[in-house]
Formats: C-alpha cells, sequence, structure tokens
C-alpha cells in the first residue's frame, strides 16, 4: 500500500543496510570452534580491507542464511559493524562498520566536510560524532546522522552527496512551494488557513522533495522542490469516503485531478479493507494509493502518486 515517509525498516544509524532472510542458526562467541574463528578473523580483515582504517571491532556472532552468512560486533546498544558472505565461503558480500569521526584518517575528514557543507541552507551548525561505511559490490559511502534523525549519505568514489533528510526553518521555504502545498491539503480537508510547523528536504531519484508538516493536526505535504508537483498529500479529515470499490474512482477522481493534476478515466481500482485502501493504476500512467484511515468509516486521509 501507501509508502511511509521514510522507507522504512530504516533505522537511525543503520537503515543504509538491506535486509537479511532469516536466520536459520545463530551462534555466539562463547564457545569459538574452527569456523567461528575463521569468519571473525575474515570479517575482521574484509572491514580494514574495505574502509582502510585499521580499528579492531569483536566479532561475537554469526547468522547462517540461505543467501549470505552475516558476521556481526556489536556492543550493548548498536551494532558496531556486519559483514556478510556467500554462504559457506569467506567471500565477501557486504561491509557496514561504525567509527567516530576521531577514527576516520585525515584523508578522509574531506567526506566529513561534504556532509557538513549539506547542511549549509538549513543554518543549521552540525557537529558530527560517528559515521557509518559501508561497501557492497556496487557502492561505498559514508553516513552522517544527527541525533534528531537528520542524515546525509556521501558517495566514497565521488565525494558527492547522494542522500539525505535535512530540517528547515518554514521561513527559508520558498513560499510559492508551501502555497500549492496549501492549496492541496484545502481541497482533500475543506479546510481553510492550513499552516505548516515542520519542513524537511529530501532527496529523491525524481526530484529534491519538501515534506511539510503539522504533527499536532496531523496532515502533511510531500511536494518537489523544483516543480511544485505534489507526490502525497496526508490528512485526517473525513470528508471523503469509500465505502465500496465501486466507488473508488468516482470519489478520488475530482480529488486527484486538482491535487495531482492527473485524469483517472480508464484507471482501474484494486485493494479494499484488507489492504488498508486501494491502488489505482493504468498502463504507461501513474499509479496511485488510497489510504483509509476508519477501515469501517472508509475515510480518505492519504493519497500518493507512485
Amino acid at each position: 500500500m501507501a509508502k511511509g515517509l521514510i522507507t522504512c525498516g530504516l533505522l537511525l544509524g543503520f537503515f543504509w543496510l538491506k535486509p537479511f532472510s532469516a536466520p536459520a542458526e545463530s551462534t555466539s562467541s562463547s564457545a569459538l570452534n574452527p569456523e567461528e574463528q575463521t569468519y571473525f578473523a575474515a570479517a575482521q580483515k574484509a572491514v580494514q580491507d574495505a574502509s582502510g582504517i585499521q580499528k579492531t571491532f569483536s566479532f561475537g556472532e554469526i547468522e547462517k542464511g540461505a543467501d549470505s552468512y552475516r558476521v556481526q560486533a556489536k556492543n550493548q546498544e548498536t551494532r558496531e559493524a556486519i559483514v556478510t558472505f556467500k554462504p559457506g565461503t569467506t567471500e565477501v558480500l557486504t561491509v557496514f562498520a561504525r567509527f567516530a569521526i576521531n577514527e576516520l584518517p585525515k584523508s578522509y575528514h574531506t567526506y566529513v566536510e561534504t556532509a557538513q557543507e549539506a547542511f549549509k541552507d538549513t543554518k543549521q551548525q552540525v557537529t558530527f560524532q560517528n559515521t557509518g561505511f559501508f561497501k557492497s559490490e556496487k557502492e561505498a559511502y559514508f553516513s552522517f546522522w544527527t541525533d534528531d534523525k537528520q542524515y546525509v549519505i556521501v558517495d566514497l568514489p565521488t565525494n558527492k552527496v547522494s542522500d539525505f533528510i535535512l530540517y528547515y526553518n518554514l521561513e527559508d521555504v520558498d513560499q510559492k512551494i508551501i502555497s500549492m502545498a496549501q492549496t492541496a491539503l484545502t481541497r482533500l480537508s475543506n479546510e481553510k488557513n492550513l499552516s505548516f510547523t515542520q519542513a524537511q528536504k529530501r532527496s529523491d531519484e525524481r526530484e529534491e522533495k519538501w515534506l511539510l508538516m503539522n504533527k499536532q493536526k496531523k496532515y502533511e505535504v510531500m511536494i518537489g522542490a523544483k516543480t511544485g508537483q505534489v507526490y502525497e498529500v496526508s490528512h485526517g479529515a473525513e470528508n471523503y469516503k469509500i465505502k465500496a470499490l465501486n466507488e473508488v474512482i468516482p470519489v478520488t477522481k475530482p480529488l486527484i485531478q486538482d491535487i495531482f493534476g492527473v485524469d483517472i478515466s480508464g484507471y482501474t481500482a484494486y485493494g479494499g479493507r484488507d489492504w488498508g485502501g486501494y491502488i489505482l493504476r493504468s498502463p504507461g500512467k501513474p499509479s496511485f494509493s488510497i489510504q483509509l484511515g476508519n477501515l469501517d468509516v472508509g475515510d480518505i486521509n492519504r493519497i500518493e502518486i507512485e
């Protein structure tokens, strides 16, 4: 159904790792056998080879899955390092490790500076304490995050920001964007004088996006930073209701036309209560997710273009 604001499976400081299949078995370092010793040593070498940082981790757990063996080191609170191997081998698939900023070699400080520079327009003074390093066959990057869940990912080969979520003061957001977001929200809520209390800017494959929110009143709009295209609108009002599948297109057609500028004539609706809402599709055209609030009432509280 509708995507969450942050994909989730995304965890602060650990969101960048792809999920693994459920482990078939798990062991700890309480009584090391030769296989464990081999994998713990291989994991330590993999981190140092991949990152170029000579830090020792206390690897102590192995999880064996069908797609990978995962070897990890952790303290009482966080996973310090994780290395995945091709099953039954010490062929490295991915490497993840946490480092304190002062543990980075001087040549790596340029990545810290790039991450700090990304915050310039937010007018925040940011000092990072830690970073996460990740490498796979296809990518390598450092991630930097703050206590309030802002983050910046810096690509290792290019030293450029590849992903981010940053918080902004509302006065630093283009007022045209705010006005467009208010107009879209008004159409769904039928309310006037809507105002936002928080603003986030985030990266996306299509374009950078603003997420404008009022958490107290529980509404928000996702809108393109350059185009002003509305991507998502959410409000807790019960103005528009869908009781059955055959009502989806008639009820949502004028809303989607006004908010997203798309005519859904010829679309097909799928879903229902067991889906928590509906999906609208038409070949070669953008799809839409319709999320319901109270399933008994059938009220629309979120519409998203996919």
